[in-house]
């Protein structure tokens, strides 16, 4: 039976709407900006600085920064305002986080490599949902209306997010062998998520 969902997305798929909407038929928490609420209360940081984190593997020169330091992880977000957490930290939490979300249950987790994190938990119905470029581009246009290059955005975001994933969990987000469905959002943000909510009802 599953009381998980996990919804991995191309950027601008609409993977996080089908998510909400999941959620509210089921009338399961959905988990989505919440985790970077909880990230910013765990490490004692500023909501916006979690939000730029969110999803990012540390840089390379961040690394080498704190391979200097003592004391323990930390960073840097704008002028001199030091924090005690880096990216490293913020991705513990982050999974911290989603592991207990999935002793709880009942909830839809989207993104911060999920799937990932609970591959091998039993309960956890592991989603990929994707589109076509032209509908993705016409989303982002109403989110993004004064990028000019959306085709760069899109493939910066989507990129980062495999990135992230590779780099804490060795782990292949691209993979279709990951996930129990891969769903085209063109069906439809509201025919997609009765279709989920049906597979987990009839689990």
């Amino acid at each position: 039976m599953f009381n998980v969902l996990t919804i991995a997305r191309e950027y601008g798929s609409g993977g996080s709407d089908i998510g909400r909407k999941v959620a509210e038929l089921l009338g399961w928490e959905c988990m989505d900006k919440q985790i970077i609420e909880q990230v910013a209360a765990m490490g004692k940081v500023e909501p916006s600085w979690a939000a730029q984190a969110d999803e990012h593997a540390i840089a390379w020169w961040e690394r080498v920064m704190k391979s200097f330091r003592q004391g323990g992880p930390e960073s840097y977000a704008g002028e001199g305002a030091e924090l005690a957490v880096d990216r490293d930290t913020v991705q513990i939490f982050t999974a911290s986080i989603i592991q207990e979300a999935a002793k709880v249950g009942n909830c839809v987790i989207i993104g911060r490599s999920a799937q990932c994190i609970l591959r091998r938990h039993p309960h956890v119905l592991r989603m990929l949902v994707y589109a076509p470029l032209s509908e993705k581009i016409a989303r982002m246009k109403l989110r993004h209306p004064q990028e000019r290059n959306l085709q760069a955005l899109l493939r910066r975001v989507d990129s980062e997010r495999l990135h992230y994933a590779r780099y804490y969990y060795d782990c292949d987000s691209a993979d279709p062998r990951l996930y129990h469905i891969t769903m085209n959002s063109t069906l439809g943000i509201d025919t997609c998520a009765r279709m989920v909510a049906q597979i987990i009802q009839s689990s």
